[in-house]
């Protein structure tokens, strides 16, 4: 759901089609592009072969809706990911961790500009409704600000490693789970300091956050 989203605000190109078949298959293009260079193994006589077209499937995904000039994209990476498969493998990873964290920061951020309702308020407001009690609604602007900052480390995690660790892969962990794992654990550590800090509420549950998540990211008024 959240990702779907982000990938709207993203990637306006993939969403341009009016109908719902459209955007479909734009999406199965993107996806089956990114499982293509992610999954297959480098020990395969065709590896090259399908890391060229995975590449080629997620432009065609991102690209169609756009400009017609931007589609030369298309053969010239296709070229390029057939010569130089391991690279390509690696740079499609870092770039889509990394437009997923700029996605997600985008829509963290944008809900705090002036006349904006914090992500995290609307959140809280679709589980206990509105208005907030005041010390509730101050804790929500504050998480969505601390939010804004995970996503911020998280973007620059990779580079860090790499700069603290020269040798070995260290710089590779947040790309291969690291940041998943340590979002699953803020959140957990959240909602334990929640109910320390917000005292004599009726806190939400587990199923009421998701409830909440995905019927404020689902709006089409989310910009």
């Amino acid at each position: 759901m959240m990702i779907g989203k982000v990938y709207h605000n993203l990637a306006a190109g993939l969403l341009s089609s009016k109908g719902r078949a459209g955007r479909l298959w734009r999406f199965a293009l993107l996806f089956g592009g990114i499982g293509l260079v992610g999954l297959v193994p480098s020990s395969w006589g065709v590896f090259a072969g399908c890391i060229s077209l995975g590449v080629m499937m997620q432009l065609v995904g991102l690209l169609c809706g756009r400009h017609l000039v931007w589609l030369l994209l298309v053969p010239v990476m296709g070229v390029l990911g057939w010569y130089f498969p391991a690279c390509f493998r690696l740079y499609d990873q870092i770039a889509i961790y990394e437009l997923m964290l700029l996605g997600m920061l985008r829509v963290f951020a944008c809900s705090l500009r002036q006349g904006r309702v914090p992500l995290v308020t609307c959140l809280a407001e679709a589980v206990h409704g509105t208005p907030l009690r005041p010390d509730v609604q101050r804790y929500t602007v504050r998480l969505t600000w601390a939010w804004c900052l995970f996503f911020i480390l998280a973007l620059l995690a990779p580079l860090i490693l790499w700069l603290c660790a020269m040798r070995g892969d260290l710089w590779r962990i947040p790309l291969e789970g690291g940041t998943i794992l340590a979002t699953f654990v803020c959140f957990a550590v959240e909602m334990a300091i929640r109910r320390l800090v917000i005292r004599n509420y009726d806190h939400s549950s587990l199923k009421q956050n998701f409830m909440a998540g995905r019927a404020v990211f689902m709006r089409k008024d989310l910009k």
